[in-house]
């Protein structure tokens, strides 16, 4: 699955919570003929930059849980150990004011980086509060990149 398709996926999770109301519901055939995209609105964009704002706020704290089980484990070792990689995909929902009430795993690369995955989530909340005052739930994505063992 795409980027795109993820955040789209995402803006329609998001969507499925909010009131929404067609002022037009039947275009004249020219429009129809005309226009085969959807049109992007501004409300579309701020969701959308809310749900970048916090995507880049858990991938921050998966990179510090990360950074703290690499020290631990060369602490237990004492010679690098390489960590899990790969995407990990959850759904959480989003109080109005940020808070995470609930986040479920929607794929991931291993078993521990999911781990990794939630605890980052619940660790970054409070989030910012989300657009337009409404409850959300939204896809969150992160990808953890091969480690270099012991740098960092």
């Amino acid at each position: 699955m795409t980027r795109k398709a993820i955040v789209a996926l995402s803006l329609i999770t998001l969507l499925s919570g909010c009131a929404v109301s067609n002022v037009n519901t039947s275009p004249s055939p020219s429009a129809q003929a005309t226009s085969n995209a959807p049109a992007i609105t501004t409300q579309d964009r701020i969701l959308h930059s809310y749900m970048m704002q916090v995507n880049q706020i858990v991938a921050g704290q998966v990179g510090r849980l990360r950074a703290e089980q690499e020290r631990a484990a060369m602490k237990q070792t004492g010679h690098p150990v390489p960590l899990p990689t790969g995407a990990c995909r959850a759904v959480a929902v989003i109080l109005a004011n940020g808070t995470v009430v609930r986040a479920e795993l929607a794929g991931c690369a291993s078993q521990s980086l999911g781990k990794v995955e939630l605890a980052a989530i619940h660790a970054a909340s409070p989030l910012p509060p989300t657009p337009f005052g409404h409850n959300a739930s939204i896809t969150i994505e992160t990808i953890a990149p091969d480690a270099t063992p012991g740098v960092g």
